[in-house]
């Protein structure tokens, strides 16, 4: 019950009291990860599942990337940090 004790207050230091929305199913994973800032957890989670989505469609991100590439040339617009003319 101490280290469980600790991570607790560690993780009220972190974000300034307990995030609103938690379970105990975040705190356990959060604890087992060592990740005490809600905010980073939550990236993290999101990453986790985008990532979960793109491994089980992967023709789908291929057509979504092919398809930014068309929309690229034909406006002549990027993203960020890309060239149009790849």
């Amino acid at each position: 019950m101490g280290r469980m004790k600790e991570f607790c207050i560690d993780l009220i230091n972190a974000n300034g009291g307990i995030p609103e929305g938690m379970t105990i199913e975040d705190a356990v994973r959060m604890k087992e990860l060592e990740m005490y800032n809600w905010q980073e957890y939550e990236e993290r989670q999101e990453r986790l599942r985008l990532q979960h989505i793109e491994s089980a469609n992967p023709r789908e991100i291929a057509k979504k990337i092919e398809a930014e590439r068309e929309f690229s040339k034909t406006t002549g617009e990027g993203k960020a940090g890309e060239n149009s003319e790849q």
